[in-house]
């Protein structure tokens, strides 16, 4: 597979803080440099950090049994002195707790601003590792290697860092842009269908606000694409951070347009905090949340029976749950006043108007309310 080259252009904003998405089949698994741009050893020796410092690889238990002896190798390979913090799996580690013992950690270790971060993991890793970096001394640089499929298509570009805390999904967080996102499809083969699906989720969601050709391509091909294989796989990674990269690149700190890509995530960090972040992964949640969205927009009048019905399909089809979990409306409402776009008495919504066209509304808890009442009886 070459390795494709997208821009986060960020350019205009106060800091040029414009990266490159590198994505392909053995960018780090077999070390691939497939040319001038094309890998994590050009990449390293272009932007000169591997001559200013070390390597500090944040990563979880599973990922370093699978994947870490592969990464130490080529970074010392390259010439690059490597350190590696292996955290627990799964979103419970996104707390102060383990914050705590990565800022440990990098004091031990004296951790200067000319060394980096490397997130090393999935969505869990790379947020608390790109809040750990944008934070310790201030700021120092990071480059995320995600290794999942959700981590590809989202979560590790847009430079959104952060922990969750009791009361509510990342709520401690700053946005910190990476240096790089270096992806390598060949990751996704130690996958589950679980997680698999779980990334997918995201994937979804993309076509279903924004782009409705890129819908259609994911109802036709979900089951080659769930099935592992790598055309279809890379075809949905590079769609979804061009999509990204669009939308994060008019708005890196999400004061307007970004806020779309929210869309299921309102109902499914609710669902998630109720949940206690156990039991359920992310991008389940937000099905479940894009489901109650696309109801809700029947509800409005702003989305056809017809819109409604394939997000819900497409979910199902892919082994998504779509039902809303038997909590209280209350639960639900209680949930969701700790999410980050709240005011006042409302919540911002990303409603689904049909398939690719979005808008957003403001919308009352108390209407909220009664909907959930009506539909949970």
């Amino acid at each position: 597979m070459p390795i494709k080259k997208i821009l986060v252009d960020l350019s205009n904003s106060i800091k040029d803080d414009s990266y490159p998405i590198l994505i392909g089949s053995g960018v780090i698994c077999r070390g691939a440099g497939a040319g001038p741009g094309g890998g994590i050893a050009d990449f390293l020796k272009s932007s000169g950090i591997k001559d200013r410092g070390r390597a500090f690889v944040i990563t979880c238990g599973t990922v370093e049994r699978l994947y870490g002896s592969v990464l130490r190798d080529f970074l010392e390979g390259a010439g690059v002195n490597t350190v590696f913090f292996t955290l627990p799996d799964g979103e419970t580690t996104k707390s102060l707790k383990y914050l705590s013992y990565l800022y440990d950690g990098l004091v031990e270790k004296r951790v200067e601003r000319s060394d980096f971060i490397i997130a090393f993991g999935g969505g869990v890793v790379g947020d608390i590792a790109g809040y750990a970096a944008a934070t310790y001394l201030r700021g120092i640089n990071f480059i995320q290697i995600p290794t999942t499929l959700l981590a590809d298509v989202d979560s590790s570009v847009g430079g959104k860092t952060g922990i969750d805390h009791a009361g509510g999904k990342n709520l401690i967080g700053a946005f910190y842009q990476p240096k790089a996102v270096l992806i390598d499809a060949d990751f996704l083969n130690s996958l589950d269908k679980r997680e698999l699906a779980n990334g997918f989720s995201e994937v979804i969601k993309y076509g279903a606000v924004l782009d409705k050709n890129f819908f259609s391509y994911l109802e036709h091909n979900y089951k080659s694409i769930l099935s592992y294989d790598k055309n279809s796989l890379a075809h949905i990674i590079e769609k979804s951070c061009l999509i990204k990269a669009g939308v994060v690149n008019k708005d890196e700190k999400e004061a307007g347009l970004r806020s779309v890509l929210n869309f299921g995530h309102s109902l499914g960090h609710a669902v998630e905090t109720l949940y206690n972040y156990e039991n359920i992964k992310h991008g389940e949640a937000v099905a479940i949340g894009m489901v109650f969205a696309a109801m809700i927009s029947k509800e409005l009048g702003a989305s056809s029976d017809e819109s409604v019905n394939r997000v819900k399909t497409i979910i199902e089809n892919s082994g998504l749950p779509a039902e809303i979990p038997a909590f209280t409306p209350e639960q639900f409402i209680n949930a969701m006043k700790s999410d980050k776009k709240v005011d006042d008495k409302s919540i911002k919504f990303v409603l689904i108007k049909e398939i690719g066209r979005f808008e957003f509304k403001m919308l009352d808890f108390g209407y909220i309310y009664n909907f959930l009442n009506k539909i949970l009886k």
